[in-house]
């Protein structure tokens, strides 16, 4: 008990020098009382960049015009073939600034935190951060050093209209990797501690109150569970737990959910309720939003406070049909009666049919062990019959009508994949040649 007693003083020491306002190269502030802001979460890209993740990101900012940007993690991808040691740095660089191209573009400022693949290039966030520090509307990293508990935990103060007072406050939160059994770390003691030193001065340049805040990061709280309620399987809409050997069911509590555009699978979450007892018993937060599950885009109301979701935004990862976004609209004098919405490729018009197929599979593909089951049962019960049907045909029609047909398949499918490389690469580079940055 006297280590942790100590160890608690040494945060308080250590935090209550932090600024309530991290160093940001441009101040965010509301635009007469009003301000929109698009989150972004795992666009899960590599050194080939989606074209079609692109084209989308590039058409949604054109069309909601936000004022700031958000980007919940996992911008880039595991399976990404980077390498080790240098030639890792370099295909990480190439990615992000290819990648980041379309945003760039736009000058709108942004931040971004972590998320669970991003370090699992091999490069590390700091180096990654070194990297985001050199685009010109990356606002987040220029100051490392300010008193943050790590590098992709930070704050941004939205000022008033007048710049007068701080109006509305962002926390973004690293939650680092998975754990070695089930589920992820999230949010440390460490990070907290930063959190609660932050509100209180904040709060002390606000006359005594908390300065209204919400709260961004890749991985949910384990208390998003409670928009959910268990359901028998079979249900309609019903979505396994994400634990491989978990049988129970859930469906979203329509009563709890205030925004619905899609659910897909049951959260894989950070353990415990530490983060957010501590923030409800702080008092500041109203709301929490997260990335990380790609088919979820809804939000609900537990315990008091808002909890939702930004669905998977990149075309190089499974997710919904139509990709999408979450926006968010604010009134400077009521900005916890926000408005929320999510955005998808569909509705924006965006050109996102470079690589039909492969979006076609990522479409249908698992987002968990437990979903591989029904998943590989849904290919087996199209390609069974198929096999069968040649088998048939083989022994009772024409042997040479199937050999035909096979080679005629496997040569189609290495032309469509070569022309795809080819067409796909001229594309991309004529979308980042005159934006790379």
């Amino acid at each position: 008990m006297l280590f942790l007693l100590i160890l608690r003083v040494d945060y308080a020491i250590i935090f209550s020098e932090v600024s309530s306002t991290m160093n940001l190269k441009r101040k965010i502030q509301f635009k007469n009382g009003k301000l929109k802001v698009l989150q972004i979460s795992d666009l899960q890209d590599t050194k080939n960049t989606s074209v079609d993740t692109l084209n989308f990101v590039d058409d949604a900012i054109e069309m909601i015009k936000p004022d700031f940007i958000i980007i919940t993690g996992d911008q880039l991808d595991v399976v990404g073939l980077w390498g080790k040691g240098e030639k890792a740095k370099k295909n990480v660089e190439i990615a992000i600034r290819r990648l980041f191209s379309a945003i760039e573009k736009h000058n709108i400022p942004y931040v971004l935190t972590f998320g669970n693949h991003d370090r699992e290039t091999g490069v590390s966030n700091e180096e990654q951060a070194e990297i985001y520090k050199t685009l010109k509307n990356c606002i987040c990293f220029d100051d490392i050093d300010d008193g943050r508990p790590d590098v992709g935990t930070f704050n941004v103060p939205v000022m008033s209209s007048d710049g007068e007072r701080v109006a509305l406050n962002f926390f973004v939160m690293d939650t680092h990797s998975k754990t070695k059994d089930i589920g992820y770390e999230g949010v440390n003691d460490a990070q907290l501690e930063w959190y609660r030193s932050v509100g209180e001065n904040l709060k002390a340049e606000n006359g005594g109150e908390f300065v209204p805040s919400m709260v961004f990061q890749h991985i949910p709280v384990s208390n998003i569970m409670g928009l959910f309620k268990e359901a028998p399987k079979g249900t309609k809409g019903a979505q396994c737990d994400f634990v491989k050997d978990n049988k129970r069911y859930w469906i979203l509590d329509e009563e709890k959910i205030f925004h619905n555009y899609s659910y897909g699978e049951t959260p894989s979450m950070t353990l415990g309720t530490k983060q957010f007892d501590a923030m409800k018993a702080q008092g500041d937060v109203f709301a929490m939003y997260f990335g990380h599950d790609h088919y979820n885009s809804f939000a609900g109301k537990v315990d008091g406070m808002d909890l939702g979701y930004c669905p998977g935004t990149g075309y190089n990862s499974y997710g919904t049909k139509h990709r999408a976004f979450r926006v968010f609209e604010f009134d400077e004098n009521d900005v916890k009666n926000y408005k929320t919405y999510s955005l998808n490729s569909k509705d924006c018009k965006s050109k996102t049919n470079a690589a039909p197929l492969k979006n076609s599979f990522s479409y249908w593909a698992p987002c968990n062990p437990s979903a591989a089951g029904p998943f590989a049962a849904k290919i087996l019960s199209v390609l069974i019959p198929f096999v069968v049907l040649l088998v048939l045909v083989y022994q009772f029609v024409s042997a040479d009508f199937v050999k035909g047909l096979l080679l005629g398949l496997v040569s189609g499918g290495l032309l469509y994949g070569v022309i795809s490389c080819i067409v796909n690469k001229i594309m991309r580079n004529k979308l980042t040649k005159n934006n790379e940055v």
